[in-house]
């Protein structure tokens, strides 16, 4: 069986090994590439740091990394952990793989009122900030990378698109990106006969609304519980 694998290349390497070692062939055509904005961290003391995508730890500034280690940094889900003690940060509290799960962790953990900063990117959905300021909390947020469309998809992988016959999806705004390359390329008819597993209903939403008739669902938000799916 071939699958297609289109989220940024480092995070698409570590999940293709892990595939290939289950015995499927893989197919790594990323439609984004992962770009540091360069942004400054805020200066300040913080109760607690937040992450959601392990690219976070591997665009954020060595002396920032420093400055902020021993401070507890909340992840939404392992990958991004362990990325995150690898990059030397002592305290990594581990949650439930959601942002509203990340929220719930925050409001049971700390009192309202106190300062959090949010190492973050772009495009993101605005669900952490909102519901944390909601709740009373005052969050820093920076924006320390950004996924941005490559210019041309598929590329050198167009003739492999042929015999695909499954495409993993990790986000939500990568599936935009995909749609919008393909339909470019002229290539959504070989995107529409394949299965398509995600790793939430919101990353599912844009396959949805185009029509995809083969869209799988993981029962979890997990690279694991989307494995599972194939």
């Amino acid at each position: 069986m071939k699958l297609l694998l289109t989220r940024p290349e480092r995070d698409a390497g570590a999940t293709a090994a892990r595939l290939v070692v289950l015995g499927y062939e893989v197919v790594v055509a990323p439609v984004t590439a992962i770009v540091a904005t360069g942004d400054p961290v805020p200066a300040g003391d913080f109760a607690a740091v937040l992450a959601t995508s392990a690219n976070a730890f591997r665009t954020l500034d060595a002396e920032d990394r420093i400055r902020l280690q021993d401070t507890p940094l909340h992840c939404v889900g392992e990958k991004t952990a362990k990325v995150a003690r690898d990059s030397g940060f002592q305290s990594v509290i581990t949650g439930g793989g959601s942002g509203e799960k990340l929220v719930d962790d925050i409001k049971a953990a700390y009192p309202a009122g106190l300062s959090l900063l949010y190492l973050t990117g772009n495009p993101r959905k605005p669900v952490v900030e909102k519901g944390l300021r909601a709740a009373g909390f005052a969050v820093a947020s920076v924006e320390l990378y950004r996924a941005q469309p490559v210019t041309e998809w598929p590329g050198p992988w167009r003739s492999e698109l042929a015999d695909v016959d499954v495409a993993l999806h990790f986000s939500r705004a990568s599936v935009e990106v995909l749609l919008d390359l393909a339909g470019k390329a002229g290539v959504l008819s070989d995107l529409r006969r394949m299965r398509h597993l995600c790793l939430s209903d919101d990353v599912a939403v844009p396959l949805k609304a185009s029509g995809m008739p083969l869209i799988g669902i993981a029962d979890r938000a997990t690279e694991d519980h989307l494995i599972a799916l194939i």
